[in-house]
């Protein structure tokens, strides 16, 4: 935590929810506003007015910023969770993916560009006593990706880095493989 104007605002992912995590990412990733909106706008979504910082001096806001990122670095995350308790149910997740989870990781990332990583890792967590087709529901994704939110968003950074290198794994064999049929 950090205190800015008073305030203790989470500046780690092992102390913001996925749902907080969810708004930073998006606020971050947005070219079109300037470095400094892009930070008021991720200490407003971290409960923070943005008309309190209107007579700030601008040097003492960017040593704020300076602060509030090094917190925000991914320090070394302790050992992956593989379990859950959400709502009185057990809920388990595999460092793999199954071709119809792909299917739906893929479908979360192109059609949800705002919070999906709360529906991704509701494909991965499984609950133990539900069937695959109870499991895939859409229903029960969403159900299960609103309890995912308020959870710390340290659980996430692995599932998500373990997705990116699938992805990555798989781009260089399919450039390859385009490549090789162009030749031919």
């Amino acid at each position: 935590m950090i205190t800015i104007l008073g305030r203790d605002i989470p500046n780690r992912v092992d102390e913001m929810t996925i749902d907080q995590f969810e708004l930073i990412t998006e606020i971050s990733n947005n070219q079109n506003i300037d470095p400094i909106d892009r930070h008021l706008q991720i200490f407003v979504a971290l409960g923070i007015p943005e008309k309190e910082f209107f007579d700030f001096d601008v040097a003492d806001f960017i040593t704020i910023v300076k602060e509030f990122n090094d917190g925000n670095k991914l320090a070394e995350l302790s050992d992956p969770v593989t379990t859950l308790e959400l709502d009185g149910y057990a809920y388990s997740a595999e460092f793999k993916l199954t071709v119809r989870e792909t299917k739906l990781i893929e479908k979360i990332a192109i059609t949800k560009p705002k919070g999906y990583i709360s529906d991704i890792l509701a494909v991965m967590f499984k609950r133990d006593d539900l069937t695959n087709a109870e499991h895939y529901a859409e229903a029960h994704l969403k159900l299960k990706a609103k309890l995912i939110k308020g959870l710390t968003a340290d659980i996430a950074i692995p599932y998500l880095m373990f997705i990116a290198n699938k992805i990555k794994a798989q781009l260089p064999q399919s450039d390859e493989s385009i490549v090789a049929e162009e030749v031919e």
